[in-house]
């Protein structure tokens, strides 16, 4: 949902069940598989959601943030404080607020068709450790194999070393590097894509996929439950 819907109401002053709003509206995973409510709805969501970015902090604030990005209310407004907290994930600064979690949020509006969050989503990778690489490489990977164009063109705004940063990572995908498919179709995608910034990424892709890799096989292998 790309559209931009305006502004409609103020939030009321008394508290309101901020977890059975969230729950109701968003009881799945981020990123949701859909959030469409009907029109005679839709109004009733945003005054609901609204209220809870009113008096909440945390997760539960970012996750009103997205749910009003993904209705398509002041979309830019909510998308930019989306990308504040994730610049504490960028810069490492330890601020809790911003987290794996932040990242799917994000996700979810790339997604929803906002290309425009995939630079600062490719950015991620420069503190990434842990849980949000768990999110962000197989993402990367994902991307790649999908919709080059759109990763190489975001890729291309980073310095040389950080591009190849960015592809490493890419290969290592969840940690055990890539199956020989998903391999030969990058490959052919950045082979087709052609261009310095592609041929970069290619080497590097290949390099954190044979790293994973070489890297699993000195693993000692489990033994058989009997």
């Amino acid at each position: 949902m790309t559209g931009q819907t305006k502004p409609t109401a103020a939030q009321p002053a008394n508290p309101v069940d901020s977890e059975a709003i969230l729950r109701e509206l968003a009881p799945d995973t981020i990123p949701l598989d859909s959030l469409v409510p009907k029109p005679a709805n839709k109004a009733k969501a945003i005054r609901q959601l609204l209220a809870v970015k009113h008096q909440e902090t945390g997760w539960n604030l970012q996750l009103a943030i997205y749910l009003l990005a993904s209705l398509g209310y002041d979309y830019a407004m909510n998308r930019d404080e989306l990308l504040r907290v994730w610049q504490h994930c960028i810069i490492k600064d330890f601020n809790e607020d911003c987290n794996e979690d932040t990242a799917m949020t994000l996700i979810g509006l790339y997604y929803q068709g906002h290309k425009e969050v995939l630079r600062p989503l490719l950015a991620g990778c420069r503190n990434s450790d842990g849980a949000l690489s768990e999110e962000l490489f197989p993402f990367y990977a994902e991307q790649l194999e999908r919709n080059p164009n759109d990763f190489l063109a975001a890729l291309a705004t980073f310095p040389t070393k950080e591009q190849q940063q960015i592809c490493e990572l890419t290969g290592e995908g969840d940690g055990g590097g890539m199956g020989p498919e998903d391999l030969r179709k990058v490959h052919h995608n950045l082979m087709k894509a052609g261009g310095d910034v592609s041929a970069r990424c290619a080497r590097s892709y290949r390099a954190g996929d044979k790293l994973m890799k070489e890297s699993n096989s000195d693993l000692p292998a489990e033994t058989p439950k009997k």
